[in-house]
């Protein structure tokens, strides 16, 4: 996969277009803050990354779409394109527009609509350039296994400003969290030391051993029932007579009679016992049982308060009789001209006035008339008594009637139930019987299961070896000792320390050690931004040959920014850098990345993105843009707008 075009939007539907061509070194030159370190992250939002690392400020401002348009190895051209996340205040945008096989020219801005989600992109780019079912199973329990895509193949791919002169990291995003282990766990993928059929291979491998372990535990209990069979079979008899398949004068003799038996409680016709139980019967009598107890509790509360009343109204009658009685007796009023100032008994004077005959005699007088008509109701409260005594037999007798047919569904139900646990048992005892005479094998299937269980594990043995760990680490070890060997020889090709000593790249360590005759030195510790800058484009370089050299699924680019940034400082903005003591090592890098292109030719596109511009002929022919004098990735019209 190679890029053939950056197209960028305006907000009202301007492009700008950057063509690059395939198989070649592409050059676009240009002065500080020109937009040159933005091509990378635009290139990498447009395939498919999580989040949005365009820098803000101009870009971000004027651009309403980042799209690209890349050509795959089958020919194949895409164009996809990506809305800015500032036009609607977001990070970044979740859906992208895939278009394929749309020609030269790029769609106006009018004629994007996204179309699919970025994941839905990622699995198509994963897809195109070429990446099999895979799958990393790390040796500890403590990650889960790691499948290879699209985004861990894009680290080989970018060298930004900031990291192809850094020396505690080698790869695009590596000091990340998280992406290191993932470079080393997918590498190895991509340089072609795993397994391409590992992952169906291990599918294959579980459902074999998921067939090995049911035989085997057949076989154990054919044994096992085997060995116990003659007497589980004279068991197995009992239990069928105790519950009446079998006749209780059933007496097998030897094993031969015993299975005969059994063959016929495995084929007795079961038919099972019925009995009638109406539950729905059950629940009105007790529904009923309640209601019925609920109004034999009003009746009684009722007949408690008319006995009450009545006992209360007895007392009262009988006290004011007494008292009438009392008063009468004596006849102590009867005279009604007495002195009311004298004491009617002695006659003597009161010092206290005392009530008046009349008032006395009111007062018997009220005393009688209730007496009257305490004596009147009394015959009707105890005819109110009568009835309601008569309505609570009633209710209690319907009562008991319930509750007896209550007790007798129970005992229904307790029939039925002892009737279905025999259906139960019998259904039981016919399954047990069936499986084993089902489980008692002659000796020639015995002897096939045994083959079966030698010939899984054999098949299973084979298919392990070819997914073996140990071999997967000898062929990662003999590739890397051949990218070791072509960064060892391409060394003299740049200006660098150490050009006599081997190289040597740690995917453990994601570093690069130089093999002195003393002691290996890391590459933090060579210290000179010149080498570092050699070293990162030495990995990268042989990284994509062996990639392409071995058609292993990386994309066949590499965006490189500023890789001259340690020998001439941004702030030097010369059209064209003169001879200096510094130009021969930057002549031997281009040298270096040209001679490397143009021998994998056409399959590997590099694009540079410098503030120098070298007096060099095969630089000049390279460069597609010069960003200087007005010119930079916005056009100058897109900021008045």
């Amino acid at each position: 996969m190679q890029i053939q075009k950056i197209i960028l939007y305006s907000h009202s539907g301007e492009k700008r277009i950057l063509p690059f061509e395939l198989g070649k070194v592409n050059i676009i030159t240009g002065e500080s803050k020109s937009g040159k370190s933005a091509l990378i992250e635009i290139i990498n939002y447009c395939l498919a990354s999580s989040g949005c690392d365009i820098p803000e400020g101009i870009i971000r401002d004027t651009v309403s779409y980042f799209a690209i348009q890349i050509i795959f190895n089958d020919t194949e051209t895409a164009f996809i394109a990506r809305e800015n996340p500032n036009v609607k205040g977001i990070q970044a945008s979740t859906t992208v527009c895939l278009l394929r096989n749309i020609g030269e020219i790029p769609p106006n801005l009018e004629d994007i609509n996204s179309n699919l989600n970025v994941d839905a992109l990622k699995d198509f780019l994963t897809r195109k350039i070429g990446i099999s079912e895979n799958v990393h199973v790390p040796d500890s329990l403590t990650r889960e296994p790691l499948k290879a895509n699209f985004k861990h193949s894009r680290f080989y791919c970018y060298q930004p400003q900031y990291l192809v002169a850094d020396p505690y990291q080698l790869f695009y995003n590596q000091n990340k969290e998280f992406v290191p282990q993932s470079i080393k766990d997918t590498l190895p993928y991509f340089l072609g030391a795993v397994n391409e059929n590992s992952l169906a291979i291990e599918s294959e491998i579980t459902q074999l051993k998921k067939n090995l372990n049911r035989l085997v535990r057949e076989n154990r209990e054919s044994e096992k029932i085997k060995s116990e069979g003659t007497s589980q079979a004279y068991s197995l008899i009992d239990e069928a007579k105790e519950i009446g398949i079998l006749e209780q004068s059933v007496n097998p003799q030897n094993q031969r009679e015993a299975y005969t038996f059994l063959e016929y409680v495995s084929n007795w016709e079961f038919q099972p016992l019925t009995v009638k139980a109406e539950n729905s019967a059950l629940k009105e009598l007790i529904d009923k049982r309640s209601e019925l107890k609920v109004e034999l509790g009003k009746i009684s509360d009722n007949k408690k308060a008319a006995t009450d009343y009545l006992k209360s109204s007895f007392g009262y009658s009988s006290e004011a009789k007494q008292q009438e009685i009392r008063l009468e007796s004596i006849n102590l009023y009867n005279n009604s001209n007495h002195d009311k100032s004298l004491c009617p008994l002695c006659e003597n004077p009161l010092t206290n006035s005392i009530p008046t005959i009349e008032n006395i005699n009111l007062s018997l007088a009220n005393i009688k008339e209730d007496l009257k008509f305490t004596k009147a109701e009394s015959p009707r409260i105890q005819s109110y008594i009568d009835s309601v005594e008569t309505q609570y037999h009633s209710v209690e007798t319907e009562l008991k009637r319930i509750e007896k047919s209550i007790s007798a569904l129970y005992v229904e139900n307790e029939k039925a139930r002892t009737i279905r646990d025999l259906n139960l048992r019998r259904g039981k005892i016919i399954g047990r019987v069936s499986l084993f005479l089902e489980s008692v094998l002659v000796e020639q299937e015995t002897e096939n299961i045994n083959s079966k269980i030698e010939n899984l594990k054999s098949r299973i043995t084979e298919l392990e070896k070819t997914v073996d760990s140990d071999n997967e680490r000898e062929i990662l070890l003999s590739i890397l000792n051949k990218i070791n060997l072509q960064m060892s020889k391409w060394v003299e090709d740049l200006d660098v320390e150490y050009e006599n000593n081997p190289i040597r790249f740690d995917i453990n360590k994601l570093t690069m050690f130089i093999d002195s005759d003393t002691k290996p030195i890391a590459l933090p510790q060579i210290g000179s931004g010149a080498n570092w800058v050699a070293y990162h484009l030495l990995i990268v370089f042989a990284l994509h040959k062996h990639f392409i050299q071995n058609n292993r699924p990386v994309p066949s680019f590499i965006v490189i920014d500023q890789p001259t940034q340690v020998y001439y400082p941004p702030e030097k903005n010369e059209n064209v850098v003169e001879v200096s003591a510094d130009e021969i090592a930057v002549n031997k890098m281009f040298d270096f990345m040209f001679n490397v292109v143009e021998s994998l030719t056409p399959r590997l596109q590099v694009i540079i993105t410098d503030h120098a511009y070298l007096k060099n002929e095969r630089f000049e022919k390279s460069v597609t843009e010069i960003w200087r004098d007005g010119l930079k990735l916005i056009p100058h019209e897109w900021l008045a707008n």
